[in-house]
């Protein structure tokens, strides 16, 4: 693949978490929640993407360096609000020490990536509460977030959005393995990660997610209960977890 192939695909690793069957037997409405890769080009296909969004809330989860190497390219005119709720990269760092690990043993590179989710969740409660924040502030507006890849740390928020409507965790988890699919890296990404030799850097695996979702539990307890301190009232919540949804069949 060229250094291009956004031009042919659009925003990279874009996908609408809409469609899904939830808890209350109910779908939960497309165009609401969209994510994908940082979308730090632009052209016809991707103007004609944000076009069709009705100027999306862009929330943007890389870190601080990452976002000033590579900024965000959709014009203002575009989206009608955007926040930086930076995660840092945990991953690069806990990489150093495969040193001292033989590379080609999956199960511990996998312990690695494991720890890296466990600490986005230790390191970013505050984050994630000013995320659900802004969801709860823009009932109706579609929220576009994004991260570099729009796998990990995207993933990660998908997952956590999709529990609070009570979608069933092979659901979940289904939907973010499709990142292995749809995330199509450039050649200087896949140059890289070839020099680092850990080709894990371009895909997702279950244990990770699970191994975050297992922490974020841990920490701060069932996502309702979470959902309910933020928006300060039980029935808030629900309303908006009504608005969100359509009725089932």
């Amino acid at each position: 693949m060229s250094e291009n192939t956004s031009n042919e695909i659009g925003i990279n690793n874009l996908r609408d978490l809409g469609g899904k069957k939830t808890s209350q037997n109910k779908t939960l409405k497309k165009g609401l929640f969209l994510r994908c890769a940082a979308p730090t080009e632009w052209n016809e296909k991707i103007k004609n993407q944000i076009t069709a969004l009705k100027k999306p809330v862009i929330i943007d989860f890389r870190g601080v360096q990452e976002e000033k190497n590579n900024p965000l390219a959709i014009p203002e005119e575009s989206f009608s609000g955007r926040l930086h709720l930076p995660i840092e990269p945990k991953v690069s760092g806990l990489l150093r020490g495969l040193n001292k690990i033989d590379k080609s043993k999956t199960s511990e590179v996998d312990k690695i990536f494991q720890e890296a989710y466990r600490k986005y969740t230790k390191e970013n409660i505050q984050t994630f509460e000013e995320f659900f924040k802004v969801l709860f502030d823009n009932a109706g507006s579609t929220i576009m977030f994004h991260c570099t890849a729009g796998k990990d740390r995207t993933g990660f928020a998908s997952a956590l959005i999709l529990s609070l409507f009570g979608i069933d965790h092979e659901t979940i988890i289904d939907d973010y393995l499709l990142s292995n699919k749809t995330y199509v890296p450039t050649d200087k990404v896949k140059d890289e990660v070839q020099k680092i030799g850990v080709k894990q850097l371009l895909s997702v695996n279950e244990s990770w997610l699970n191994a975050g979702l297992e922490e974020f539990s841990e920490r701060v307890g069932n996502i309702k209960d979470f959902c309910t301190n933020i928006i300060n009232s039980e029935n808030r919540l629900k309303e908006y977890l009504d608005y969100c949804q359509n009725s089932g069949e």
